[in-house]
């Protein structure tokens, strides 16, 4: 049995968080895992668990919240391997805040420093093997996420029942609302369009008063049981990004494969990525003329569903091996040094 110690440091909750579950699965497969989350404790409680831990073979780093303290871990610990998992692709000159332009600064040295970066799709992968200089593409950890299948209580069931009453076109946006370009475009296009609703979850409160149109709808954040009988009872799911830089250009949304899980066909907004996804696969549409993707997803809907479902079997496949064949690809790359 393979017993290298491993640490994976994250400032997220690993409860709360399919990505950093992800992660702690392919660590599993590199050796013993310890992890450093904030599920439970306190901000100088994980600084001091962190750094009373002995050398270890593989220190593995979730994301840019961290990066100060894995910098002085690095110097003071002297990992053997440092792997760096970049959700984002964020460069310094496209920063506008001083704040996110220093978090540049130090994914730069870390990115430098490690003996393996992992990023979200192809695209980015391309694009920071040139970028940073790096002698070796990123390895591409993409996310493929799902609710998972549990018990789901009558009581929250029976709390969306009336979602069935609606008999339209429904179309759901599970990343909240911040009232950006793209998104205010979806309002307005839909809200005049006749037996169509369009539903965001993730939303506290809105400010905008001007969004309040009779078929816009507004859910607050929900758990995730609730979340799987909200999607089950939609037609369409939506996701889209205001193209403002290269991350957002080249997006790499795993809200995509948590629709396709609960067979939702796609509307997405022109970032290339999803436009090549939906395209390629027949799994829905990708462009900028919602009221025209609108109409013709409801005229061939029959044919994006059944695509959508016949792309879910075979992701069944490709999500009980995405952990494993991360593993192995970083395991190769560490044989070959």
């Amino acid at each position: 049995m393979n017993q290298k110690k491993v640490i994976l440091a994250s400032f997220s909750d690993i409860n709360k968080d399919g990505r950093l579950k992800e992660l702690f699965e392919i660590c599993n497969y590199l050796g013993e895992v310890k992890i450093f989350d904030r599920s439970k404790r306190s901000f100088f409680k994980y600084i001091w668990d962190l750094f009373r831990e002995k050398k270890c073979e593989y220190f593995v780093i979730d994301n840019r919240a961290i990066l100060p303290i894995a910098i002085l871990f690095i110097f003071l610990k002297k990992p053997k391997y440092i792997i760096q998992d970049c959700r984002e692709m964020y460069f310094f000159k496209e920063q506008k805040t001083l704040k996110s332009k220093i978090g540049c600064i130090f994914e730069n040295f870390i990115i430098k420093k490690a003996t393996i970066v992992l990023t979200a799709n192809h695209y980015r992968a391309r694009i920071m093997k040139k970028y940073y200089s790096l002698k070796t593409r990123p390895i591409v950890f993409e996310n493929i996420r799902y609710l998972e299948k549990k018990e789901i209580s009558t009581e929250i069931k029976d709390k969306y029942n009336y979602l069935n009453k609606l008999k339209t076109f429904k179309i759901v946006s599970t990343a909240g609302y911040e009232e950006t370009f793209v998104e205010k475009k979806l309002v307005d296009e839909v809200a005049d369009l006749e037996g169509i609703d369009l539903f965001f979850i993730g939303v506290e409160k809105s400010n905008n008063k001007e969004v309040v149109k009779k078929n816009i709808h507004f859910l607050p954040k929900l758990s995730l049981e609730e979340l799987k009988i909200v999607l089950g009872k939609m037609d369409v799911g939506y996701v889209g990004y205001d193209i403002i830089n290269l991350n957002t250009k080249y997006c790499a949304s795993g809200k995509i494969y948590e629709y396709l899980y609960e067979e939702l066909p796609i509307l997405a907004y022109k970032n290339i990525p999803l436009k090549v996804f939906v395209e390629e696969n027949k799994v829905g549409l990708s462009g900028d003329n919602f009221k025209e993707l609108i109409k013709n997803l409801q005229n061939n809907y029959e044919n994006y569903k059944k695509n959508t479902i016949k792309l879910k079997n075979k992701l069944e496949i490709l999500k009980e091996n995405n952990e494993k064949n991360v593993a192995q690809d970083i395991l190769t790359i560490i044989n070959n040094l």
